[in-house]
């Protein structure tokens, strides 16, 4: 009778130098809790992989999973990669895009370490840019993995940031350049030529008092001096058009609001760059997709501004085209007036 109530015999068979052995185990009656168990073991002819599976079973038995330290290391390994941005199977990436020419855009594909499913995947849901100046550009996807490539990104955007900043610097070293010009040039002859006119008129207006004097005589204006008359007088009126002196100011008036706006977009870039630089700063706590992104409403705008700077230059250049050719023809008349006195 053992512990538990349990009767145990043991008889031996074979001994180690050849000796016939058997041994049995059997135990009957009443256990500690009132339960009558009887076991037999007989393992000396199982083989390895019969043990194998009864030490399972006896092991389930009691509520072991031989299994369990492999499937911990398994998920383990599988935690790691989940969280290794050098790991194909990293929660931490995603797919941005740059817009590139649509006539190079089929030559774009999946790099070293991608799946193609999921690039292509990616790019059937590239956004789609609308407007006339985005027609020829294409979206291609762009994997990132990780903080650090996606810090890499931001720096990147922000870099171009600082290049458009420095752009916008020359714009507007370009037209103080000009308005500089226009006051030292233009506005400096046009006195000089409105004194002068202010001396001729005052010559005509006396040659007009002899000329009439000379008429009432009974003297004759032959036919040339009847052309200088009509010249002088279309000359007097032209230079006396308010037309002029309305595109004289429109020209001005549109030279001051290209500055102005040159101002504001810096301003604004500024705005942006420190905005890209908080953003870097960061690192990207916001999830992947808009990190360091310019907003389109500024990135329209400003096209928007360059595309109307570009018409205005081009229109104050043709302005000014206007405003030479009508002064070298002033002063060839002149020239000509001089040579005929």
């Amino acid at each position: 009778m053992s512990l538990f109530g349990n009767a145990t015999s043991n008889t031996g068979g074979s001994s180690l130098f050849g000796n016939n052995q058997q041994s049995s185990n059997t135990g009957g009656g009443g256990s500690l809790f009132g339960n009558n168990n009887q076991q037999s073991s007989n393992t000396g002819g199982l083989s390895l992989a019969q043990q194998q599976d009864l030490a399972r079973t006896r092991l389930s038995q009691v509520g072991l999973n031989p299994t369990e330290r492999t499937g911990v290391i398994t998920q383990t390994e599988n935690l790691v990669r989940k969280w290794d941005p050098n790991s194909q199977d990293t929660l931490l990436q995603t797919y941005l895009y740059n817009a590139v020419n649509a006539a190079y855009a089929p030559f774009y594909h999946p790099t070293q370490g991608e799946k193609e499913d999921d690039w292509e995947r990616a790019l059937s849901e590239a956004p789609t840019l609308s407007g006339p100046e985005n027609d020829g550009t294409k979206m291609v996807p762009v994997l990132v993995r990780g903080f650090k490539a996606l810090g890499d990104r931001v720096e990147y955007q922000a870099n171009f940031v600082n290049n458009l900043r420095a752009r916008l610097h020359e714009m507007n070293n370009s037209l103080s350049a000009i308005i500089a010009a226009h006051q030292e040039r233009i506005s400096v002859s046009l006195e000089e030529r409105r004194r002068q006119h202010v001396a001729l008129r005052e010559r005509t207006l006396r040659l007009a008092v002899k000329v009439q004097v000379l008429r009432n005589r009974g003297y004759a204006l032959d036919a040339q001096e009847e052309g200088l008359r009509k010249q002088l007088l279309a000359l007097s009126h032209s230079v006396n058009d308010p037309s002029f002196v309305g595109r004289e100011d429109d020209i001005w008036g549109r030279m001051v609001a290209l500055r102005d706006r040159a101002r504001w977009l810096e301003e604004e870039t500024k705005r942006i760059g420190g905005v890209g630089g908080m953003q870097t700063k960061d690192g990207g706590g916001e999830g992947g997709g808009n990190v360091g992104k310019v907003p389109e409403y500024v990135v329209e705008k400003t096209q928007k501004i360059l595309r109307d700077y570009d018409g205005q230059l081009r229109h104050l250049g043709w302005e000014l085209e206007e405003v030479r050719k009508e002064f070298e023809e002033w002063q060839g008349v002149r020239q000509g007036d001089g040579g005929r006195r």
